[in-house]
């Protein structure tokens, strides 16, 4: 069994060598890392060179075009039987692939999900999960999940991920919101790995973390919830549980940006146009309250729950 690894880079000289040295080190030998340098401008490049000297270590150049466009891109390359994306500023734990392949062993899955650890300034905390036995579960086990679409938790079937042509969206943040659940929602089996393999370094620069971009982040995440809403809502594969679910899911996604917008009357208008509230879930009587607010008022619902 091999792995294929992709790991995009972009001006991360400070963090590309931990990351490029947590794969080195694994205890399972078999694996490929295709890295793809998306036009950095720093000393990124250099340190990735350096780990060619180890043949399994392969580099690809191009030009900018975002962490979707260098996970998209580097799919080309890949040559093993399952892959990761591993984000360059983060690393990974020495026996992840040593633990994947001991479980694939005994499920052959299209997606298995690990759990992952944060890493704030340099502190590590585990983030535990609901669910904490290794287990085939179903999509609707996941979507309560707080790390429930990060495309670095999961490790994929290649030829599954192939046959599917997924891609991510390129020119939006928010691309695992957009694509991780869709996948799920066509995998036939998912594994959960109750076991810590991941590292997620919380930078306060990072793109996540920077307040102009607020307005586009918020943007981006309702394009994806009005997009998916309507793969779910037309789609055959799921039962009508896991839809419910599903639709909620984005619906919290595009309601709860919100919070993070100054000037909300544009985002407000297109939440309304588009009657978001309409797919929160209303089974219970709280859900029903709570729906029904977010009918009058998003901001009254943001500001109450």
């Amino acid at each position: 069994m091999k792995f294929s690894i992709i790991v995009p880079i972009y001006n991360v000289e400070k963090y590309i060598e931990k990351c490029l040295q947590s794969i080195k080190d694994q205890t399972f030998k078999n694996f490929e890392v295709i890295m793809v340098d998306d036009g950095s401008t720093d000393n990124s490049n250099k340190i990735m060179k350096l780990f060619e000297k180890d043949k399994r270590f392969k580099s690809y150049s191009k030009k900018n075009g975002g962490l979707s466009d260098a996970r998209n891109y580097g799919i080309q390359y890949t040559t093993g039987d399952y892959l990761l994306f591993i984000d360059s500023d983060d690393y990974i734990d020495k026996k992840l692939l040593e633990t994947l392949e001991d479980t694939i062993k005994k499920a052959k899955a299209d997606t298995i999900k690990f759990n992952i650890v944060d890493v704030i300034n340099g502190k590590e905390y585990k983030h535990f999960e609901k669910l904490d036995k290794n287990k085939k579960v179903d999509l609707k086990d996941l979507i309560g999940f707080d790390y429930f679409e990060p495309a670095c938790s999961y490790c994929y079937n290649l030829n599954f991920y192939k046959e599917n042509n997924f891609k991510f969206e390129v020119g939006r943040y928010h691309e695992d919101y957009g694509l991780i659940p869709l996948i799920l929602l066509k995998s036939s089996y998912i594994y959960y790995l109750n076991y810590f393999g991941y590292y997620y370094v919380k930078r306060e620069n990072s793109i996540v973390n920077s307040s102009d971009t607020a307005l586009k982040r918020a943007e981006d995440t309702l394009y994806f919830s009005i997009k998916n809403i309507d793969i779910i809502k037309n789609g055959k594969s799921a039962d009508n549980e896991t839809k419910s679910l599903l639709l909620n899911f984005y619906a919290n996604g595009a309601i709860n940006r919100l919070r993070i917008l100054n000037d909300k009357k544009g985002y407000l208008k297109q939440l309304k146009l588009n009657k978001i509230h309409r797919y929160l879930l209303n089974k219970s009587y709280k859900q029903k309250i709570k729906k029904m607010i977010c009918k009058i008022s998003y901001n009254l619902y943001i500001k109450l729950f």
